[in-house]
């Protein structure tokens, strides 16, 4: 999740709270990297180089349908509030022991 709009502007701590909290509602639980040690992404779009100072959001959840239907929306509606063009979510096959 990125921790800046493509302006450069830092987005709202309590906009990236509400994310959280909505995440944790809906899967109960979710893993979310430091701010104060954030990853960083660069990525290419219309020939302009973008460098992205993001934090990881790992949820462990069900496979399913409506699971990724879920992610697919919430793609859409976090590019849209946070100002994004794009947004990466991945889907990950895991085996928990």
């Amino acid at each position: 999740m990125p921790l800046k709009y493509n302006d450069g502007k830092e987005i709202e701590a309590a906009k990236i709270k509400q994310i959280r909290e909505e995440l944790i509602g809906i899967f109960g639980a979710i893993t979310v990297s430091s701010r104060s040690s954030p990853y960083q992404g660069t990525w290419k779009y219309g020939g302009v180089e973008y460098i992205d100072d993001i934090i990881k959001v790992e949820i462990v959840a069900a496979g399913d349908k409506m699971t990724k239907k879920f992610l697919k929306d919430f793609k859409e509606r976090l590019k849209e509030d946070l100002q994004q063009v794009d947004i990466l979510i991945t889907i990950q096959g895991i085996q928990v022991i």
